[in-house]
């Protein structure tokens, strides 16, 4: 009925001609038809300010939404793709790929003091699991010192910015009291210096020994540190 014809599926097509006599032929035009390329694509996650790789199949040659098949969204996003098969023929319908943006942890840790010779636990938050730079939690600092933490979230992604455990070690309390002689039912009072509280091994500063006698004295400071 047309000299332009589109067929939906392979075909066959008669074409009559006659000249100028009334004279007749017949002729027989075949139309292949080319599959249309079905694309798929698939979706994935990041971490905020990383990049994903669009990574479709199903044609040889593809165009993007986002003019690239390399992302790097701020937030969640929803990208089409569209492909071209070797015969030139474009998908009717386009693909489309989810990218989810997870967002780094952002983490928190205590600081805080020590007696000399004691550990410190830090107590980080934000986060699924956590590194250390001292290698673990608990630490055994000799000075005044600094940690940092890096947390990874669920997702596995990673804090941008280390949190900061401040640990200062307070030195123990030197402590010294001098020994003396008393006569016999005499009481003798022990006068220790160096510390701002003291518990005697005799429960008191005043002792009335029947013999000749040693204690002890356990001295504490402002910071509960004891010697």
């Amino acid at each position: 009925g047309s000299a332009v014809v589109s067929p939906t599926v392979a075909s066959s097509y008669s074409i009559t001609g006659s000249n100028a006599s009334g004279c007749i032929a017949l002729a027989i035009v075949s139309v292949g038809m080319y599959s249309l390329p079905v694309i798929s694509v698939p979706s994935g996650s990041i971490c905020q300010g990383g990049s994903y790789t669009l990574s479709p199949s199903g044609a040889i040659s593809y165009t993007y939404s986002s003019g690239s098949a390399v992302v790097s969204p701020l937030t969640s996003q929803t990208y089409s793709i569209i492909g071209t098969n070797v015969f030139g023929c474009l998908s009717p319908i386009s693909a489309t790929a989810n990218v989810v943006v997870n967002l780094t942890p952002t983490i928190s840790v205590n600081s805080g003091s020590v007696c000399a010779g004691t550990s410190f636990t830090m107590n980080p938050s934000g986060a699924s699991t956590y590194s250390y730079s001292s290698g673990t939690n608990v630490v055994n600092p000799s000075s005044n010192s600094t940690y940092s933490v890096l947390g990874t979230s669920v997702a596995g992604c990673v804090s941008t910015l280390a949190a900061v455990s401040t640990v200062t070690v307070v030195s123990l309390p030197i402590i010294s009291a001098s020994g003396g002689s008393i006569c016999p039912g005499q009481s003798f009072t022990l006068s220790p210096s160096g510390a701002s509280s003291y518990s005697y091994s005799s429960g008191s500063a005043v002792v009335s020994p029947t013999v000749a006698s040693s204690y002890s004295i356990t001295g504490s400071n402002a910071s509960g540190c004891i010697a």
